[in-house]
């Protein structure tokens, strides 16, 4: 906390200030306790208000040290399943002497100050013990229900910290899987048409710009997902040319709603990886995109060798895992993801409830 005051002075000042603005509440409570005490010593005993004041300082140095004493050590050192019984005797021993040390201090100043004070010393402890517990317990409730809440909200803090930590680490995983494929089939054409890589390298370079900035936030909109999408399709339809059909579309109601960035794209990476290369039959990609009553659909699915059937539901490993836990960090009860292994084709099924 910093200080602006007098150099000679600051290091007191600043502490002083540390002080009051750690235990302001505390200080409010017991001027409080100070002036509700004494007030209703003076209007109901008609005591002087110097005495009123001495007797209110007798209790509170009885059942302040008694409160702080229980929260700040007995608490902390001895409130544990092997010690609870030295906590309790510990408490006890506590509570009886704030109550003997109030008792004797204000029977003392209440005897030699005032004539019409006749309580008997026993009376006047009960009374005193009795508050003693009062006030214990009540404090003792107290401080357990604000430390609680306060490791609630600290739990809280860390679980949403290692959350955004983990989709973090999700994400930057998928990096490496898009640049290798994306580098090799700009490799593949510059082989066969420079200019085509060149146009491709700038669609390349656009993709890029939207990963490392676009997608710095939690959610972008569906539209700019949509495009980065096609623009790696585009650029897998270059690079595999005629022995591969792609049936891709978009519902026209697919917009005006935010998704998670990069949620869909280890499922079209993984397509088209392990898409079949048949010679004499098809190999297909087909996409879907819908969205109807806040629910957004996403449709994949390509055929398969028989051969690499099993790999492809086994190898998609890093891409579909992420998936599933991105989905049930950022969707919890608000997906569904299903798998559809056929014989020669593989279908993946994402369903999203968006606003």
């Amino acid at each position: 906390m910093e200080c602006n005051c007098i150099p000679r002075f600051s290091p007191l000042f600043c502490s002083m200030a540390h002080f009051l603005l750690r235990f302001r509440w505390h200080i409010l409570f017991w001027l409080a306790y100070f002036i509700g005490w004494t007030w209703f010593s003076v209007a109901t005993y008609h005591t002087p208000l110097w005495i009123a004041l001495s007797v209110t300082m007798a209790f509170f140095l009885g059942q302040a040290t008694m409160i702080y004493l229980t929260i700040y050590r007995w608490i902390p050192r001895l409130f544990k399943p092997r010690r609870i019984g030295r906590f309790f005797a510990a408490l006890t021993g506590t509570i009886l002497c704030g109550a003997a040390f109030t008792t004797l201090t204000g029977h003392l100043l209440l005897t030699t100050t005032t004539s019409t004070y006749n309580y008997p010393l026993p009376t006047f402890f009960g009374y005193v013990l009795a508050g003693n517990v009062y006030w214990e317990f009540l404090a003792i409730g107290f401080f357990t229900v604000r430390d609680r809440l306060r490791n609630e909200r600290r739990n809280q803090r860390l679980e949403k910290e290692h959350t955004e930590n983990e989709l973090r680490f999700l994400k930057s995983q998928m990096n490496p899987h898009f640049l290798f494929n994306a580098i090799n089939s700009i490799y593949v054409l510059i082989r066969k048409d420079p200019g085509l890589a060149e146009h491709t390298l700038a669609r390349f370079s656009d993709m890029l710009r939207y990963q490392l900035y676009d997608c710095a936030t939690d959610f972008i909109p569906i539209e700019k997902e949509i495009t980065y999408l096609e623009n790696y399709i585009r650029l897998e339809q270059l690079r595999k040319g005629s022995m591969l059909d792609i049936d891709y579309s978009t519902d026209e109601t697919v917009a005006h709603f935010s998704i998670a960035p990069l949620l869909l794209m280890p499922l079209v990476e993984n397509a088209f990886k392990f898409v079949s290369s048949f010679s004499e039959l098809p190999n297909q990609v087909r996409i879907r995109l819908l969205y109807a009553d806040s629910q957004f659909v996403f449709e994949i699915g390509n055929t398969v060798d028989e051969f690499v059937h099993t790999g492809q539901k086994k190898d998609s490993g890093i891409g579909l895992e992420n998936v599933r836990r991105r989905l049930e960090l950022l969707y919890p009860l608000q997906h569904t993801l299903t798998i559809d292994a056929a014989e020669t084709y593989y279908t993946v099924a994402l369903k999203l409830k968006v606003a």
